[in-house]
């Protein structure tokens, strides 16, 4: 009680500035866990994206081969049909 008493303050007032900064400090920590959470959520967003375009662009490419009625192969092998292969490309880049 003494040293309350040196400071100017009461227990009471001690006890609630304790009470705040405990609060405080469990403020910062969820502050901080829920932006480590939605800072995975987005990097897992960000792997899952990337991998989903290849696939969409590969699937394009093949149905475009398909609809030519020539395999993906065939787009490499003829120069006349690399003009398909690149109005295919630029198709599916949209």
């Amino acid at each position: 009680m003494d040293k309350l008493a040196t400071r100017g303050m009461c227990a009471c007032e001690a006890s609630q500035r304790s009470a705040l900064a405990v609060e405080g400090i469990r403020h910062w920590v969820v502050g901080i866990t829920i932006t480590l959470g939605v800072l995975a959520l987005f990097a897992t967003a960000v792997g899952f994206a990337t991998s989903s375009v290849r696939a969409n662009t590969t699937l394009c490419l093949k149905q475009a081969a398909n609809d030519e009625h020539v395999s993906l192969e065939a787009f490499f092998q003829n120069p006349a049909e690399q003009d398909a292969f690149v109005a295919a490309i630029t198709a599916c880049s949209r």
